[in-house]
């Protein structure tokens, strides 16, 4: 686990909250960008909780890609006070796997974090209201047409399903659902299942606060 944050008191406090969530784990830390892909290349992280507003000049969403170039397996997640949704939308963009606000609660923290690594995201409803208004799309309203199906995975990427659950949900194999997903991210023109979540947020397909917090 690599926390990356410029806040020791923001760190120490993560770094209470993961143990209790997700058992002893060995936990790095870092407080700038350079430092983050130094540790991210030496210690090979599985998970990596990163700070929206870092001092230095490389802009958060530039540090995720990085990052997810580095290890490509990685789940970054966005844990951050800061939410200005174009930034939290190229961070999305840039490979993150999740957002969650500072102030969320202890509890709904570690959730968070056992279905992140479960293969989940996780999408702060909050951000999710913030984003839909705030980001310019690439497509115009109403020019995404989806099948009933393609809008039945959705709903249920919408609530962070892995495929396993999909298909359990909808009685399909994980193989179709998977067809399903990449349709979908090529229908909603995202490179990830969350970028894809906004997307459909920003369109209208999916209502504010289906999203798992």
């Amino acid at each position: 686990m690599l926390l990356v944050d410029d806040h020791p008191v923001a760190r120490r406090g993560l770094h209470v909250v993961v143990t209790s969530s997700i058992g002893e784990c060995e936990i790095f830390e870092a407080d700038n960008a350079t430092t983050a892909l130094a540790l991210a290349h030496d210690k090979r992280p599985e998970m990596i909780l990163l700070d929206a507003r870092m001092p230095g000049n490389m802009p958060p969403e530039e540090l995720c890609r990085e990052l997810r170039e580095l290890l490509p397996n990685v789940v970054i997640v966005i844990f951050t006070a800061f939410d200005d949704a174009t930034v939290l939308h190229a961070c999305i963009a840039a490979g993150a796997n999740g957002c969650l606000l500072k102030d969320t609660s202890e509890l709904n923290v570690g959730a968070a974090l056992r279905a992140l690594l479960a293969g989940q995201f996780v999408l702060d409803p909050r951000i999710a209201r913030k984003l839909a208004p705030e980001v310019i799309r690439r497509q115009a309203q109403g020019t995404v047409k989806l099948t009933e199906r393609e809008e039945g995975v959705l709903a249920l990427l919408a609530h962070g399903c892995s495929n396993r659950k999909i298909a359990q949900q909808l009685c399909l194999s994980e193989t179709t659902v998977k067809g399903y997903v990449t349709d979908l991210l090529q229908k909603l023109d995202a490179s990830s299942r969350l970028e894809a979540v906004v997307r459909a947020y920003e369109l209208g397909l999916v209502a504010p606060g289906s999203q798992r917090a």
